[in-house]
């Protein structure tokens, strides 16, 4: 199997409840989330920003799996929802500790 045709390969059409129902979920999360966000003190010491980095990470590949969009916008949603993968995983394993050491 080669690469473009993986980043434009429709998967089987899941459940409509499980598929809107979870995009209202993550949404919701994005929205608790800024909400937070906003209320922080600009002396919060902790990690501010890893949920918004998981919130994101779940909402672009719900879009980039779930959903059926043109062949250039799935290969460019499942393309950019594996970088985001991969900068995720750095962030959780050096930038967050990076920004905010343990004390």
């Amino acid at each position: 199997m080669k690469l473009p045709s993986t980043l434009t390969t429709p998967l089987p059409p899941g459940n409509p409840a499980f598929v809107y129902g979870f995009l209202v979920v993550i949404l919701l999360l994005l929205i608790w989330d800024v909400q937070w966000q906003l209320s922080l003190p600009p002396s919060y010491p902790y990690d501010r920003y890893g949920n918004i980095v998981v919130v994101l990470m779940l909402l672009l590949n719900h879009l980039a799996y779930q959903f059926r969009w043109p062949a250039l916008v799935m290969a460019a949603l499942r393309l950019f929802s594996w970088v985001w993968i991969v900068f995720a995983v750095f962030y959780f394993c050096y930038g967050s500790h990076m920004l905010f050491p343990a004390k």
